[in-house]
């Protein structure tokens, strides 16, 4: 069914054409129609070699910071923007937190993560091939806004994008199914309707039980190693699968669509079985409500949301905070129990993490019988070894994120080039905090100078749109005297002169540029609208000539200049625009007249 709809999908929006790749994929038949490409592919590469082209295909596609702009921009026309700044102020704090504090390796062929808050009441969220991922706002309400649980969803998402999930699925989905244009992202060149594909939620959501088993692994340890509460991930799905049991509450209670999802008890059984883990074997939840120190009960939870039984979710959370105490603290001494306020036993200290634990705990008057039982526990280590079991386990998931850093470092040139035009499109994008992201990698993979060279200079034209200049200049020289052959590492540094005020400046960067390369398209377009802006109007025309010569059909120079040099664009460009003002002056006839009649009382004033 979701590849039938998926099918029908792309259909309408540009398969009977050629279906090309990007110099990383494999080559593929032209086709007249989606049905041919997939009968001929299917008989040339049998369904392996289809499957392996089209994930070279969409993960070339995954990694091109345009599409990943694109599908953002797709996903809002498709399900709209949440109008709640509170939900975009949440999301992006529990985000900047997974991605800056989260312990992961990003794929070479990965993209940083970006997201948006997205319209739809379904309780879902999704990370597509490009590493966007999109926030429902039903699953931001429908988990209470709790960020412990908030943040497993999203550290799960992040890991389908970690794992290369969403390529892989849609790889699957599109040998099953449907041939699919790719464009070329060698040249920048981009697609919307390759967008259009990237962003389809359905696809996106369509992911196969293992995999979804293993996202749930891997957000589990993200969340927790950016020190969100570990038992968020299990009480985000026993409030899942509590939606799944009672919809109609659920849609009642928040108006949102049901949730649906497969084995989700299960999924909510392992998670629990991890956070066992994460705490060195020490604290279990019985039946979903008892939290146990070694199997010795300690406190029931109560539900605390009056519109259902959150019981489970609130002894998730409070067993969350006992299993991150025992990881990271190897003693009963570095619990720090001490006297506390009006005669009470504090301990630990006042992190959100541990406030579900520390009010259960004082309200079922156990602080006494903790501090006795975490004693007991740390002794009871001596012999079971229990914490070196933990420390096995986190080695086995490190030398696993070791290995993958390893395998970052196998790049060939090509590669390197994509670092460079990602960091590059970014910057175009206005996205500069990426852009210094995507330099940072390239220069972490290939210590080659005149490569250096190239991420030093998107680097520094990165810094100076974020306002520090003074670091700017120092990656932009390091660019220059690294290659100074290089066009663009010119080019850069002039976009950083420009940006403090300096013009003449970039026009001599900018003739550097040129004198490496005459090709350099868009050197005579900067160099044009300096002259421009400074008044010298014969250098400028000129300028743009060569710039026209080279962007053929382009329009993006100031009427005058686009009137001489490109006489039959400025008229293609004058009759797009009377259409526009043609259908807007019908669309809005009362706003035209009030136009039209302040227009002639006006001229009827400045003649008299």
């Amino acid at each position: 069914m979701l590849f039938n709809k998926l099918k029908k999908k792309i259909a309408s929006i540009a398969l009977a054409t050629t279906v090309t790749f990007s110099p990383l994929a494999a080559p593929v038949a032209h086709a007249a129609s989606s049905a041919d490409a997939f009968t001929a592919l299917a008989g040339v590469l049998g369904s392996f070699g289809m499957y392996s082209s089209y994930l070279a295909a969409i993960l070339d596609a995954g990694d091109n910071s345009i599409y990943q702009h694109q599908t953002r921009m797709y996903d809002a026309e498709q399900s709209g923007v949440s109008a709640n700044p509170n939900d975009h102020e949440l999301i992006d704090n529990i985000m900047t937190r997974l991605v800056d504090n989260g312990d992961y390796v990003l794929d070479h062929r990965s993209l940083p993560f970006t997201w948006q808050v997205n319209d739809s009441k379904e309780f879902n969220a999704a990370c597509f091939p490009t590493d966007f991922v999109t926030v429902n706002r039903g699953i931001i309400s429908g988990l209470n806004r709790n960020a412990d649980e908030l943040a497993a969803v999203l550290a799960h998402e992040m890991t389908h994008g970690i794992r290369l999930h969403s390529a892989y699925n849609y790889a699957r989905a599109a040998a099953q199914s449907f041939g699919i244009a790719f464009i070329s992202m060698a040249t920048g060149k981009v697609s919307p309707d390759v967008a259009a594909v990237l962003a389809d939620y359905s696809v996106a959501k369509d992911v196969i039980l293992p995999a979804e088993y293993e996202a749930d692994e891997g957000g589990f340890w993200l969340a927790a190693s950016a020190g969100f509460n570990p038992g968020g991930s299990a009480a985000a799905m026993a409030r899942m699968l509590y939606l799944s049991l009672h919809p109609l509450d659920f849609d009642r209670s928040y108006g949102q669509e049901a949730y649906d999802h497969p084995d989700t008890d299960k999924r909510e059984a392992k998670l629990s079985a991890m956070l066992t883990s994460y705490s060195a074997g020490h604290v279990t939840v019985i039946d979903r409500k008892t939290i146990a120190i070694d199997g010795a009960p300690l406190v029931t939870a109560t539900y605390k949301d009056n519109s259902y039984d959150d019981t489970p979710e609130q002894a998730y959370l409070i067993a969350g905070g006992l299993a991150k105490a025992f990881h990271d603290h190897a003693s009963a001494a570095e619990w720090d129990f001490r006297p506390g306020e009006n005669g009470r036993i504090d301990f630990l200290t006042d992190e959100d993490v541990y406030a579900p634990m520390k009010e259960a705990v004082s309200l079922a008057h156990m602080t006494e019988s903790l501090r006795s039982m975490v004693e007991a526990a740390y002794v009871g280590e001596q012999t079971s070894g229990a914490r070196a079991t933990l420390a096995r386990l986190e080695n086995e998931i490190k030398e696993k994120q070791r290995e993958r850093a390893q395998s970052n470092l196998e790049l060939n040139e090509k590669w390197l080039d994509r670092f460079y035009n990602n960091a590059d499109w970014y910057n175009d994008l206005y996205r500069p905090e990426l852009a210094i992201l995507e330099a940072n990698r390239g220069m972490r993979f290939d210590p080659r100078d005149d490569k250096i060279a190239r991420l030093y200079s998107v680097r520094g034209r990165a810094k100076a749109m974020l306002g520090d200049f003074e670091g700017a200049m120092a990656d932009a020289n390091e660019g220059v005297n690294g290659d100074p052959r290089d066009a663009y590492t010119y080019l850069n540094r002039a976009e950083i002169w420009r940006a403090q005020g300096k013009p003449e400046y970039a026009l001599i960067d900018i003739r550097r540029s040129l004198d490496a390369s005459r090709d350099t398209i868009a050197a005579w377009k900067m160099a044009g609208d300096i002259e421009d802006e400074l008044g010298d109007k014969e250098a400028a025309k000129e300028d743009y000539r060569n710039y026209l010569a080279l962007a053929k059909d382009a329009c993006d120079i100031p009427d005058e200049y686009l009137k001489e040099l490109s006489p039959k664009t400025w008229e293609k460009i004058e009759k797009a625009r009377a259409e526009k003002i043609k259908q807007w002056k019908e669309e809005h006839p009362d706003e035209t007249k009030n136009i039209e009649d302040t227009a002639d009382s006006k001229a009827k004033n400045d003649k008299k």
